[in-house]
């Protein structure tokens, strides 16, 4: 095998890391072949291009952008001369990291919040009523407590996201330097 081909291999190889790790986050593969592609092409790449590349449909690849773009690890770019919309991404692994995480403790922190706060509210409502029989309440009043216990936990979590986001996570867990540059 010519060694052109060998590093072709190796490049696929690559891209399908990447894939598997945008899984391993919660995210579709194909974020993760956008991403490696646009990388290891060294260049923005438009959607014709990146449509080519992946084989996926013209449709797809506009969907799967217009979510890195939410994701903030993929940003369009103008193009002097060119009325296609063109692309680059984060190249930094460990801000593309930070991105990735903190955007889905945030989504669980959002939806578990407004969960919890409707919880709160419908059992507050069951414990005030004189109806309710003090076995109901009692019930009530221990779910009551598990959900303020929740709230602080994604209020934790929270809290979490705002570590990494302010960067001050690499103070305590610093970045190697790599020794064989």
């Amino acid at each position: 095998m010519s060694e052109d081909k060998k590093l072709e291999l190796i490049k696929n190889r690559i891209i399908e890391q990447i894939s598997e790790n945008m899984k391993a986050y919660g995210y579709a593969r194909t974020i993760g072949r956008v991403l490696a592609i646009i990388h290891y092409e060294g260049k923005p790449m438009n959607l014709d291009e990146l449509s080519e590349k992946t084989g996926m449909s013209k449709t797809r690849m506009s969907q799967v952008l217009r979510e890195m773009d939410e994701l903030n690890i993929a940003e369009k770019i103008f193009v002097k001369g060119s009325r296609k919309d063109t692309y680059i991404v984060e190249e930094d692994y460990y801000q593309m990291f930070l991105t990735l995480v903190t955007h889905n403790w945030r989504d669980l922190v959002s939806r578990n919040k407004r969960v919890e706060e409707r919880l709160l509210r419908d059992l507050k409502e069951i414990i005030q009523n004189k109806e309710t029989s003090e076995e109901e309440k009692a019930i009530a009043k221990s779910y009551y407590e598990d959900s303020l216990d929740s709230l602080n936990y994604f209020d934790w979590i929270d809290r979490l996201a705002d570590f990494f986001e302010s960067k001050e996570i690499f103070k305590h867990v610093p970045i190697k330097e790599n020794e064989d540059k």
